[in-house]
């Protein structure tokens, strides 16, 4: 059978969307799983907090401030376990057909092995990248509930969260680009790392080496899946698009804008940061490797980072 790069057979009717609503249901309940876990863990706080030492910032020591760190972590260690696999695959086996593939079956992505067949040995990796973007959008659903209940919304959290909301569901509810939405949330290969940094940073001595360590894999990290990969990924969405190759034909102008835009302006973002992040973990890894000493004291363009940057759990309340 013949087919387009994005897996929609020539000369066959374009189904109608199924499994809209196990879709819509998946999403509200690990959205109120999101929930749930935050305030189990903030009403923990005094348990697990007392086991480090105190920060030399207050609101370092709040239990939202803290609380949103750690559940940033474990919401990054899901979607890497999950998504990670599928984008090696995709980078290595897989072929434009693939790697821009989509399909009618909402509930959890699945091939559509009437329209291509050659797809169907890549059904588990496009369920496993589905998967994947549910969790990712719902958390940072969640994360913008949390925001505004408890009064940490700003302006910048507020249109940074709509936008990468309005792009996940956009690319979800229309189960296409799994290359991209896995190179996507690669991305967060860095976050346990950032977000270690950010918990220890002002709490001594005690916890030095541990962010020096954590520093030091948050700069190769962002350096590989945030800049080298994020960037390859946006240029081969953009050549493949040009083409007619990489947004299904179905999709409206409106939503593969938005999609367009959303990712070449995170890529840019990682771009923008790159300067910083370089004076503020390159220099001082160059600094530790030459004279074996570093520096980890309070810095005020490291502070404007860390509470800006992509995870957006920093925020002082």
């Amino acid at each position: 059978m013949l087919s387009t790069e994005n897996g929609t057979a020539v000369g066959t009717e374009i189904p109608a969307f199924d499994g809209v609503h196990e879709m819509l249901q998946t999403f509200a309940i690990c959205t109120a799983a999101w929930l749930i876990l935050f305030y189990i863990l903030c009403l923990s706080f005094s348990c697990w907090s007392s086991q480090v030492d105190p920060s030399t910032k207050e609101h370092e020591n709040d239990r939202y401030w803290c609380t949103r760190d750690v559940i940033g972590i474990i919401h990054a260690l899901v979607i890497c376990v999950i998504s990670l696999p599928p984008l090696y695959f995709l980078l290595i086996d897989g072929y434009t057909g693939m790697q821009f593939a989509s399909t009618n079956h909402l509930a959890t992505c699945k091939v559509n092995s009437d329209l291509d067949p050659d797809l169907v040995q890549w059904e588990k990796t496009m369920e496993a990248v589905a998967l994947a973007g549910l969790i990712f959008t719902s958390f940072t659903m969640a994360d913008l509930i949390v925001l505004f209940l408890h009064r940490l919304a700003t302006l910048d959290y507020v249109v940074h969260h709509i936008a990468f909301l309005a792009a996940g569901l956009i690319i979800r509810s229309n189960c296409m680009l799994p290359l991209n939405a896995a190179i996507l949330m690669s991305m967060e290969v860095s976050t346990p790392f950032l977000n270690w940094v950010m918990i220890f940073r002002h709490r001594g001595e005690r916890y030095k080496l541990q962010v020096i360590v954590a520093g030091t894999i948050f700069f190769f990290t962002f350096l590989f899946f945030r800049i080298f990969l994020n960037v390859y990924g946006t240029i081969l969405l953009f050549v493949d698009e040009a083409q007619g190759r990489a947004l299904p034909p179905r999709v409206p102008t409106w939503q593969a804008s938005i999609v367009l835009v959303a990712i070449a302006a995170g890529a840019g973002l990682q771009l923008f940061w790159l300067p910083k992040i370089w004076r503020m973990f390159g220099l001082r890894i160059w600094q530790l490797l030459v004279t074996g000493k570093v520096e980890t004291g309070d810095d005020e363009e490291e502070d404007s980072y860390l509470t800006s940057e992509g995870t957006d759990s920093s925020r002082e309340k």
